[in-house]
């Protein structure tokens, strides 16, 4: 019954939606390419030349699509302090708080890990350990969101509703169709 935790629940709902078809769309190029689903598979396929240099735009995609899923600046109006009194977090204080921050936290780790592993080569480096590298990786998948919380601003809520669905998800069609067509080019 609190007004700023109800507009909170909507606009993460509607920010949820409109940015996860995007996220979708984006992987679809890795999997095209890889041929398979199986995240070993798609990491194999990688042991010559990361994905990130065949698929940039769907890197990009993804990488937008993912801060955005989390929450994070600039995109973090679900949980806006300065307009919504932190958002659905209103109602919450003590461990139930922390845990709606330890839910945030585990989700940058596994959009980074889904990143590291589609995109940039998972596990396979020179020299170090397989686990070495992948941590390292992921280190810096993790360090990129907490740089753009200190570094951007927070965009309105109909800028983020227009980048979402008139910018973000065309574009990820486009680099689904762009990808095809390369693939079927280079089958010829």
């Amino acid at each position: 019954n609190n007004k700023y935790s109800l507009l909170g629940g909507l606009r993460s709902s509607a920010q949820m939606i409109s940015y996860e078809l995007a996220m979708g769309f984006s992987l679809i190029g890795v999997f095209m390419i890889s041929e398979t689903l199986s995240l070993t598979g798609i990491v194999e396929a990688q042991s010559k030349i990361w994905f990130v240099i065949l698929q940039p735009l769907g890197f990009i995609i993804y990488s937008i699509s993912a801060v955005a899923e989390t929450n994070r600046t600039p995109f973090d109006l679900p949980e806006a302090e300065t307009e919504l009194v932190a958002g659905y977090h209103t109602e919450y204080s003590s461990m139930k708080f922390g845990m709606f921050f330890l839910g945030e936290y585990a989700n940058i780790i596994t959009v980074s890990a889904i990143a590291v592993t589609c995109f940039l080569g998972g596990w396979h480096g020179p020299f170090l350990p397989p686990v070495a590298w992948f941590l390292i990786k992921l280190f810096f998948c993790i360090f990129f969101f907490i740089w753009l919380r200190a570094t951007y601003p927070r965009l309105r809520y109909d800028q983020l509703m227009k980048f979402g669905w008139k910018f973000l998800l065309p574009a990820a069609l486009a680099n689904v169709v762009i990808t095809g067509a390369v693939l079927v080019l280079l089958d010829v």
